[in-house]
């Protein structure tokens, strides 16, 4: 996902493709890095009040006309990449039933995915359920791990090991971290609602029973977390945010879901969704007011997962297995030389005056609240035609672009920019490409420090990072792979590396002809991913405070104070965000070594073909797969 704060990281749950965002989906997301249900973000402060009820409207009438150029594949259609050995048939067989487990173990996961049978179902949080994941993550994790590597193909090797990884994951989050003590947001039920509204997949009285069980369940989880956050463990200011967001939250349940469903009758059905929806009303104000008066003043846990959680997330996560003073060290290189090339094209710009008062020049022009959306829209086909004409990645030709939309309600606070991509399973292959507007309450001064992304050079970068090649198209690839544990489970440095490879890489292929203007604007991007992959390491193994991470933010980034905090806060409850840069990097490394084995053979778009069709797994993988061994990834 392409933004300041996207909802991403903390991966609480199974770590998929999309959203990678964070997301998953893929916010400057999308996910995303991705996680198995979604739970509400709880990175930073709510500033904008929710969508009103055209919104909702806006959303249901786009996705009424279902379009499809590729079917998704099926569970049991599932396939390996290529290659053939002894085992692979058994493991495939294997890999099912146990995405078929997943499933329904975290129905939110399956609604997203596109899997529908679990819609009126939770993932609940209560202790017994809690042990039953641990006890579903090990019991898999010794299936995988006992498997004989030599008796699989390739490509089959690396989704074993992918998924020993994942599991992995789950238990670093479930048995070490214990989030379910730390994180408040985790219990809200906000993002298990919202998935079933978003979309036409099921008529609309059906949707609304779905809601109407899942209101019902989520009561469970919210007496649940009374029992499970531990004031020793909880971070106070991961309350705060909660807190913060509180406001949001009971005016999308108030106001916006019941706006979704006005158009179905006064039915039986009806009446119950209504006296559901009125009883977690009830139940958010209570969580709010217990958070408020009980756990907020004694809540005293730290927000750092520590140096061996943090080691352990980067290999369960991306396969990374370097250590953490050498990644700090190359961190600062990397800083390092965008700032010097900051100030080389700032002076380029306008030599008169300081690199900081050129980039906040170029953020002035920009469209009004209006006229955003259809700003964005209009500036699709032309970077789509570029990629086409220059032969920078495969499209297919039927693919009609993703429709621009506001931001949806519970992401609005959290993102600037994102793409939210219907999963595998869903029939319907409609995209959404999120805006996020001002709120109308807003003052002029907090208006125009919104508006100032959406200058020209600004969604220009945007939308490559997003749309066109980075991850609309890579979600086009994912979506009709035929190996599932790579359509499903995805790599955060894979997916959110992609995107912001591209933001340098279409610059370097001759997009907006050399102009100085664009490169600044991908430089300072690129600054802010550089502050967050030092930030998310120091913040979680050394120390680093949120003032401190303010500051740096701020100096580094040529970010304004309160943005600046933003980016703080949000490091406190995401320690994977430095997966931008990282995987950036990591691809950068790949596509030198390819181009050194291939010599004159070396061709741009075949090498974004290749990579693409790997999937959003590890990129150590796609390395194995793509120069036939393991090497260095950076």
């Amino acid at each position: 996902m392409r933004d300041f704060v996207t909802p991403v990281a903390n991966p609480t749950r199974r770590r998929f493709v999309r959203k990678v965002a964070l997301g998953v989906a893929v916010g400057d997301a999308t996910e995303s890095e991705s996680s198995r249900p979604r739970r509400t973000p709880a990175y930073i402060l709510r500033y904008m009040r929710l969508l009103c009820r055209s919104w909702i409207l806006l959303v249901l009438v786009a996705i009424a006309g279902d379009f499809a150029y590729a079917q998704p594949p099926t569970v049991s259609e599932s396939a390996p990449l290529l290659g053939s050995a002894a085992g692979d048939g058994a493991f495939r067989t294997t890999v099912a039933e146990f995405i078929e487990s997943e499933l329904r173990m975290f129905p939110e996961t399956a609604t997203e995915q596109g899997d529908h049978r679990f819609d009126d179902r939770i993932t609940y949080q209560t202790q017994a359920a809690i042990a039953g994941h641990v006890g579903h993550a090990k019991e898999w994790k010794a299936r995988f791990a006992a498997v004989d590597p030599g008796q699989l193909s390739p490509a089959n090797e690396a989704d074993r090991e992918w998924l020993v990884l994942n599991l992995d994951g789950d238990l670093l989050w479930d048995e070490q971290v214990r989030s379910y003590e730390r994180e408040p947001s985790l219990y809200l039920p906000t993002a298990a609602v919202y998935s079933l509204i978003k979309r036409n997949f099921a008529p609309l009285d059906e949707r609304m029973r779905s809601v109407t069980a899942r209101e019902k369940a989520a009561l469970t989880n919210l007496g649940a977390a009374r029992e499970n956050l531990k004031p020793a463990r909880v971070p106070r200011v991961a309350v705060d945010i909660v807190l913060e967001e509180a406001p949001a939250t009971l005016s999308f349940f108030h106001d916006d879901l019941p706006a979704a469903f006005a158009s179905i009758s006064n039915t039986p059905e009806k009446q119950q969704f209504e006296n559901a929806n009125a009883a977690l009303i009830e139940a958010l104000k209570s969580y709010d007011q217990w958070l408020r008066t009980q756990l907020e003043p004694v809540a005293r846990g730290d927000y750092a997962i520590g140096a061996d959680a943090y080691r352990r997330m980067l290999k369960d996560s991306d396969a990374v297995d370097i250590p953490l003073a050498e990644l700090d060290s190359i961190g600062v290189v990397e800083m390092a030389r965008l700032q010097r090339e900051f100030r080389q094209t700032a002076q380029q710009i306008d030599p008169r005056h300081s690199p900081a008062e050129v980039e906040k020049a170029l953020t002035e022009g920009h469209p009004s609240s209006r006229e955003v959306i259809p700003t964005v829209t209009a500036g699709l086909a032309s970077i789509r035609k570029y990629v086409v004409d220059h032969r920078i990645a495969t499209i297919p030709p039927n693919a009609p672009p993703p429709t621009v939309i506001e931001t949806p309600p519970y992401m609005r606070a959290t993102t600037f920019a994102s793409m939210d991509t219907p999963g595998p399973f869903e029939r319907t292959g409609e995209a959404f490409f999120q805006v996020t507007l001002p709120d109308p309450s807003w003052s002029a001064e907090q208006e125009q420090q919104l508006l100032t992304f959406y200058s020209p050079v600004n969604i220009s970068d945007t939308s490559v990072h997003e749309v066109y090649p980075g991850h609309y198209v890579q979600f086009l690839n994912n979506r009709v792979n035929p190996d599932l544990v790579r359509a499903l489970y995805g790599s955060g440095a894979n997916a959110e590396g992609w995107a912001l490879y591209c933001e340098q890489m279409m610059l370097d292929e001759g997009l907006r002809n050399g102009d100085p203007r664009y490169r600044l604007a991908q430089l300072q991007m690129a600054l802010l991913r550089a502050c967050r992959y030092l930030v998310g390491l120091r913040m979680h193994t050394r120390g680093m405070t949120v003032e401190q991470a303010t500051a740096f933010f701020e100096k580094n980034a040529y970010m304004n104070p309160h943005n600046a905090r933003v980016e703080a806060l949000r490091g406190t409850g995401d320690p994977g965000y430095l997966r931008y840069q990282l995987g950036k990097l990591m691809i950068l490394k790949l596509r030198a070594d390819v181009k050194k084995k291939q010599g004159a053979r070396f061709e741009l778009g075949s090498f974004h073909d290749a990579f693409l069709r790997q999937g959003a797994i590890p990129i150590k993988f796609i390395r194995r797969a793509m120069l036939g061994k393991d090497g260095p990834l950076l």
